[in-house]
């Protein structure tokens, strides 16, 4: 038997049993120490001795001693004893995907080449060639956020729509991550499939509530990734002026306004969900990172520890315990009658 990794899931249910035995077992030991004063105030002296004489001391300890042990057992087996590694037969992945894509015009920056849209676009589309089984589904946002593609298994409409999405796909202005978030939740079926929310942007959350919709996504089992798109130094906005050239967006002051990646909120989101936080890379080999521990099951950032559930051990020896208890008599063998 492997005994790699024991560990308990609720080691409080053990506390919580050692002290109640404890407990108990201080009350067995002040009960033995009246019971001849008990005895004596309704029966006569040699009756009590009597009584007394025919009762094993030690055996009504054993006993006493058997249903302890068993109440611990049981405190054990609350606990979730856990120890070994089942093996794992591996088979084909079943996420269910959605990609949530920023398009924001600070998606237009082009601290990456030939922009962060494009090359979350192309990162996102290596994604899902390379994964090649599951639905996959996109969902489009800045100050609001629209499914553009449901979940589907026709990998080539969901191309055709990824690369028609542009800054253009959401008339309204802003980055709101929470609506983008919400949206996505209500894109996933009702099935058995794992559920993947793939959240890609440069980060800065004007409305600042996707920490907290993560949260509640959290509460309903969805996992949260998290893809950073952009540099720390950042860089203009690239817009189209009025003379119909490219220009900076420019604040009020007439200074153009830069956007950097936010990584503190993208990992704080991730964070929320128990999900993992990548940066995207020029190559976009952090997406290709995630996949492969998508794939693998090891994405999850902190997850419980794994083993096998023991708590069939431990109820079996509490049963044989208090079987042995209740057939084990206190009384002493009679000595045998001379012929």
């Amino acid at each position: 038997m492997d005994f790699s990794d024991p560990h308990l899931l609720r080691p409080w249910a053990l506390l919580a049993t050692l002290g109640a035995a404890a407990a108990v077992a201080v009350l067995l030991v002040r009960a033995a120490r009246r019971r001849p004063e008990r005895l004596a105030g309704f029966l006569t002296g040699r009756a009590a001795a009597r009584h007394l004489g025919g009762v094993s001391g030690l055996r009504r300890a054993l006993r006493d001693g058997l249903a302890l042990a068993a109440l611990v057992l049981l405190g054990v087996a609350a606990a979730g004893p856990r120890w070994g590694a089942e093996p794992v037969v591996e088979r084909p992945a079943a996420e269910d995907v959605v990609f949530v894509l920023d398009t924001s015009r600070s998606m237009l920056v082009r601290d990456m080449r030939p922009s962060r849209l494009e090359r979350a676009k192309a990162a996102i589309g290596a994604f899902v060639r390379r994964k090649g089984t599951g639905s996959v589904g996109l969902v489009a946002f800045s100050g609001q956020a629209f499914l553009q593609c449901p979940l589907t298994r026709d990998y080539e409409g969901f191309f055709r729509t990824l690369a028609e999405t542009d800054t253009r796909a959401i008339p309204v202005a802003g980055t709101d991550i929470a609506r983008a978030l919400e949206e996505a939740e209500t894109a996933f079926a009702a099935n058995r499939n794992r559920k993947l929310v793939i959240l890609i942007t440069d980060g800065e959350d004007l409305e600042a509530g996707g920490v907290e919709m993560a949260a509640k996504l959290a509460r309903k089992g969805l996992v949260v990734h998290t893809v950073g798109v952009g540099t720390e130094s950042g860089g203009p906005i690239t817009v189209v002026g009025p003379d119909g050239l490219p220009d900076s967006l420019r604040d009020a002051d007439g200074q153009p306004v830069l956007s950097r990646l936010d990584e503190a909120t993208l990992a704080k989101v991730a964070e929320a969900t128990r999900g993992r936080y990548v940066r995207l890379g020029q190559a976009g080999e952090g997406m290709e990172a995630l996949r492969l521990a998508i794939q693998a099951g090891t994405d999850a950032t902190g997850g419980a520890r794994s083993g096998i559930p023991r708590e069939p051990v431990f109820l079996a020896l509490a049963l044989l315990l208090l079987v042995a208890e209740s057939l084990l008599s206190e009384r002493r063998k009679a000595a045998p009658t001379p012929s």
